[in-house]
């Protein structure tokens, strides 16, 4: 089997799960002797691949951002425009002999739909988030839903990252769920180091990740243990505001912001935090969770998150419930037997995400088109 998968960010360019997926994906379909040609945009930096079945394509005249969704406004000309772009050249560039089309995200789905069309083959299209994720249900944008639900309605296979996800593609965009399989995101084990005194918020700074809400909580946390650290690692268009707000709040000398990581740093700050937070307002998934728990670190999760149907071992919460937020991270550093045990079964129920399970349910659903 032959694949023309399309898609926006691969790793070292990378800005969130989406590139974290598509890797962990790519390779393990490699491994089943399914034939990979990824393609993808121009980067500054050649990406390649060591395996033989997969085949890394950069196709594009300019070099353009791997955003989901632009911060500053004023790239939004240049963004759409490098959208709009790459899709055009990836239908004029994608030719040969495939079985299907994989595409990712509304960031492809103009070029998806297409080259179904003009290849004359099945279309599966992956949804990672969507516009009323990436919006945290506030004014979403109706041009993102447009190409969504086209998206959406062309393909002849969905799969979601998530039950929760699929929810949404039913309700809100009215596809038969018949036609939509969940198959769960995974991880590449990190492993562990000595914990400090840290609790981690580590993500995009937008509305949908919840990152005043840590910062509240944080408050809350530090009337009773005052000698915690608290991580903001990420960037994004709220970090201006969560600054303010953590001098407003008294907290400014415990709120370490760390701006834009590398992949060591990241990795490094998951195996010495105490605690992880992610309290995402809406998250289709949420692969941090899994990187937290896989580094040993407990994880305390939003109960609109995808990972909280898919993972028994993390403590979940409403993301607006910032005492009962507090209060879950005080009981995880002040009880060291909670700790260890959260620790222990969340490393032996992370064993059971791998890429090699997301890869055998992504050919099933190969195989149902084809």
């Amino acid at each position: 089997m032959k694949i023309a998968m399309i898609g926006w960010e691969y790793p070292p360019f990378k800005a969130g799960g989406l590139a974290t997926h598509c890797y962990g994906l790519t390779r393990s379909l490699a491994d089943k002797n399914i034939n990979i040609d990824f393609y993808m945009p121009k980067t500054k930096q050649k990406v390649s691949s060591d395996k033989k079945n997969l085949i890394i394509k950069e196709i594009g005249e300019t070099e353009v951002f791997p955003y989901d969704r632009p911060e500053d406004k004023e790239l939004e000309g240049h963004f759409f425009e490098s959208v709009y772009r790459y899709n055009d050249l990836i239908v004029e560039k994608v030719e040969g002999n495939y079985d299907l089309i994989h595409c990712h995200d509304w960031l492809t789905m103009k070029a998806g739909i297409r080259l179904k069309d003009k290849l004359g083959i099945p279309l599966i299209l992956s949804v990672h988030s969507t516009e009323y994720d990436r919006s945290g249900w506030i004014y979403p944008n109706q041009w993102f839903i447009d190409i969504e639900k086209e998206g959406m309605e062309k393909a002849d296979k969905i799969i979601a990252v998530s039950h929760f996800t699929k929810r949404v593609i039913v309700e809100k965009y009215g596809i038969n769920p018949n036609k939509i399989s969940v198959v769960h995101n995974a991880v590449y084990p990190l492993g562990k180091d000595k914990k400090k005194n840290i609790v981690l918020f580590l993500g995009r700074l937008t509305i949908q990740k919840g990152p005043e809400f840590f910062l509240r909580a944080a408050r809350k946390v530090l009337d009773y243990l005052e000698d915690t650290q608290f991580v903001v690692a990420g960037t994004g268009e709220m970090l201006p505001a969560l600054i303010d707000k953590a001098v407003d709040l008294g907290i400014s000398n415990k709120v370490i912001f760390t701006g834009l990581l590398t992949e060591d740093e990241v990795k490094h700050i998951y195996r010495i935090s105490s605690v992880y937070i992610m309290p995402s307002v809406s998250e289709p998934f949420g692969i941090t969770a899994l990187e937290a728990i896989s580094a040993g670190t407990p994880t305390i999760v939003s109960k609109t998150a995808g990972v909280a149907e898919a993972f028994n071992n993390c403590l979940k919460v409403d993301f607006w419930d910032i005492d009962e937020m507090a209060n879950k991270i005080i009981s995880l550093i002040k009880y060291d037997p909670l700790h260890k045990t959260i620790t222990k079964e969340g490393m032996q129920e992370i064993n059971l995400f791998t890429w090699k399970r997301v890869a055998e349910k992504t050919i099933d659903v190969y195989r149902g088109v084809s």
